[in-house]
């Protein structure tokens, strides 16, 4: 009998083996193929045993046309913090003909998957051959209502494509005018939010204020050369602009308008951090800032900096507290109109960040400097929980009082109560 057992259990293990081998011969097909496989779910927070909807986009990244069938099934490989990986298969939706892709261009395909049901908190979630794909989720025991609506929406994509099998319905292949210009725009997966963006106007009216903010990933993450040397996967483009804006004059003049390129690196996360500690990354890079302006109007500076950054976060309660210092070094500061911009700049700052993912959460700056100690607050909260999820945009309470908010005006302190909206926070 113990023979026999052990038998078996050698048996059920090869066949494991074969059975995850066969899950990634399609990943595995497409690459030599030089099809780079992305995906995304429909939230980032999901029910466990859930059944959801998953788009994957398969981008050409050789230099000849790929002709051939897209895979019926892609394997997933879950994990969380306890380093249990699963393979889950996600299976094609609806079958497709031959495709044709052009060097750089992408198609888009859906599948369906199950979450497993013995996960509950932070997963990663990623390709099986494809580590770099990773995304995070949130998986719960009890389905909120923006779940609700997306295994609503599953459910009704069932009977639609049932519907399409009957001939019943026309299928329409690019139902809006963003599905047309995504076929233009592969790159576009490359683009992301970096600081805050919002609109916020002021208690003192001449002190509006509104900013923009992206960052671009240089170097594809599944690349050669990104698989030789997997820090390229962190190197980003950046700019942020900040305008204050006068809205208590009649023309509604911009007081001043800071601009601010600049190229970074972000590591990833640190594998030998502390239990306790669920991320620490390194973010090192360069920054010109300038107004844009001329003769004694003009202000620039450029420095490099450094930042550690400290994460905290709870999947439970999916509360997170974020320390992030700086510390900066000054490069060719414009000697003529600010030549003691870092006396009142400073060289270091803090950035302490708390709160729920979905709810309230508290931001503060602090800036320390020869001259004295800034401070910024801001408080955000989504509207949609106010507006039973119509508007995917945050009420924003910002207080600052600090030096050198603007360029223009670096030498003296400014205190401002904003209130607005903010579209990142």
């Amino acid at each position: 009998m113990k023979i026999l057992a052990k038998s078996f259990h050698g048996a059920s293990k090869t066949v494991m083996i074969i059975v995850g081998l066969l899950l990634l011969l399609p990943a595995s097909a497409l690459a030599q193929d030089g099809l780079t496989p992305l995906f995304r779910f429909p939230s980032l927070q999901v029910q466990a045993g859930s059944e959801l909807r998953l788009k994957v986009y398969f981008h050409n990244e050789s230099d000849a046309d790929f002709l051939g069938e897209l895979p019926q099934s892609l394997a997933l490989r879950f994990q969380d913090n306890g380093q249990k990986a699963v393979l889950v298969t996600a299976v094609e939706i609806e079958s497709s003909p031959e495709q044709k892709i052009a060097p750089g261009e992408f198609i888009a395909k859906d599948y369906r998957l199950e979450i497993p049901n013995h996960y509950l908190g932070a997963v990663e979630v990623a390709l099986a051959e494809s580590p770099e794909t990773a995304v995070l989720l949130s998986v719960k025991t009890s389905l909120p209502q923006p779940e609700q609506d997306a295994a609503v929406e599953v459910a009704d994509t069932n009977q639609e494509d049932q519907k399409k099998q009957e001939g019943q319905e026309k299928q329409d292949h690019y139902p809006s005018l963003e599905s047309l210009h995504s076929l233009y725009q592969p790159y576009v997966v490359n683009l992301s939010a970096y600081e805050p963006m919002f609109f916020l106007v002021g208690s003192d009216p001449e002190k509006s204020k509104f900013q923009i903010s992206f960052k671009y990933r240089l170097f594809n993450p599944a690349g050669s050369l990104s698989q030789t040397f997997p820090w390229l996967r962190g190197l980003h483009f950046a700019y942020t602009q900040t305008s204050f804006w006068d809205l208590s004059s009649e023309s509604a003049p911009f007081l001043d308008t800071s601009y601010k390129p600049g190229l970074f690196l972000l590591s990833s996360n640190w594998k030998n951090r502390p239990d306790w500690l669920q991320g620490f990354f390194v973010q090192a890079g360069v920054q010109h800032e300038s107004n844009g302006r001329g003769e004694e109007f003009s202000r620039s500076t450029n420095m490099a900096y450094i930042e550690p950054i400290f994460v905290f976060f709870d999947p439970q309660t999916v509360l997170g507290l974020q320390l992030r210092p700086r510390f900066m070094m000054y490069i060719d500061n414009d000697d003529d109109t600010n030549p003691d911009l870092a006396d009142y700049r400073g060289h270091a700052e803090l950035e302490v960040k708390f709160g729920k993912a979905s709810g309230l959460v508290s931001k503060t700056l602090l800036g320390f400097a020869e001259k004295g100690v800034s401070v910024q607050t801001d408080l955000t909260y989504p509207i949609s929980k106010l507006l039973k999820s119509n508007f995917d945009i945050f009420f924003h309470l910002q207080y600052t009082n600090a030096l050198a908010e603007s360029l223009i005006n670096y030498q003296k302190r400014s205190e401002s109560l904003r209130l607005g909206v903010s579209f990142v926070r």
